[in-house]
């Protein structure tokens, strides 16, 4: 009796160690399989209608190579325009791509929409803000670490891949991704947007050198010069009038933030009020119109559908 119970301790440790053991090797093993699937997808499927998943690792510059979703009307979508969908804080992107899929469908044009997922891009710093300021180092970032700084070579990678004739881009933002938008127009002057939407974002980086960074431009390493670019742009900053509702995780209700409007509603209004008066100041072009969405809140479903109709039906 004692041998057989030695005997069976020693198989059960044995048992034990190798499933340790093979446990061990999966976690090893794990994220080059990861890394493996995402690399099974790095192109985008040709001749293929609806949505579908690739990778963008930015010519091998991403360590984690950025998850985006593609939508195409057509299987031949070489000659159609091309939307770039930025998502909010819950980082969203598929849920927003659904959202637009009968727009896209009815406006007959491709939407591009990359996921900025929390684990790589965790907070507002890398992602509603960029990543243009490292709060641990307390000094601004190099341009190369920029998270705006993915967005042209994301369009430059889907016109190769899928042979596009499109020199130019639309791009929309709902939320955090509003706000994703309107401060990439400013520290990335040299875009090739044709048309922009921000809807609804939360707060703003105002226009003014009064104000510290990165409620304002004060103590913040944006040149002058990249201002009058962001205001010849053709943009829609897009205002539902329900959104007045401060009870939200999301929701910065930081004195900053509360001296540009107590709602989101009131902030967008405050914001265009100084861009318009700067654009004045600068005596430079001022193509940016303020659009209030009646009844609608903090929705992107509804926004999105309006943002495609400005983009497309050229309403005045």
């Amino acid at each position: 009796m004692k041998k057989y119970l030695l005997a069976s301790s020693i198989y059960s440790c044995m048992a034990a160690t190798q499933t340790k053991l093979l446990i061990f090797i999966f976690l090893c093993f794990l994220p080059f399989a990861n890394l493996f699937a995402q690399r099974a997808s790095f192109t985008i499927k040709r001749g293929t209608v609806g949505k579908q998943v690739f990778y963008f690792d930015n010519g091998g510059k991403l360590k984690s190579p950025l998850k985006v979703y593609y939508f195409s009307p057509k299987a031949n979508p070489d000659s159609l325009p091309i939307v770039i969908l930025m998502h909010g804080a819950h980082r969203d992107a598929s849920a927003y791509m659904d959202g637009l899929v009968d727009a896209a469908t009815v406006f007959n044009c491709i939407v591009v929409a990359p996921e900025f997922d929390k684990d790589t891009y965790p907070e507002t710093d890398m992602y509603n803000l960029g990543n243009v300021y490292n709060k641990r180092t307390h000094g601004f970032t190099p341009k190369e670490d920029w998270t705006f700084e993915l967005i042209e070579p994301l369009f430059d990678e889907v016109v190769k891949q899928i042979k596009s004739t499109d020199k130019g881009y639309y791009f929309y933002g709902h939320s955090a991704g509003g706000q994703f938008v309107t401060r990439f127009m400013l520290w990335e002057p040299e875009n090739r947007i044709i048309r922009a939407a921000a809807a609804n974002p939360g707060w703003y980086t105002l226009p003014s050198n009064e104000v510290d960074f990165p409620f304002g431009l004060r103590k913040s390493t944006i040149p002058a010069s990249n201002i009058p670019a962001m205001w010849a742009k053709k943009v829609f900053l897009l205002l539902g009038t329900a959104d007045v509702i401060r009870e939200s995780v999301d929701f910065n209700s930081s004195a900053q933030a509360d001296a540009q409007g107590k709602n989101r509603f009131e902030r967008g209004q405050y914001f265009f009020n100084m861009a318009k008066s700067n654009a004045a100041s600068l005596n430079t072009p001022f193509n940016w119109t303020e659009v209030f969405v009646p009844g609608i809140g903090h929705d992107n479903l509804n926004m999105s559908k309006f943002a495609l109709s400005l983009f497309f039906m050229d309403i005045k």
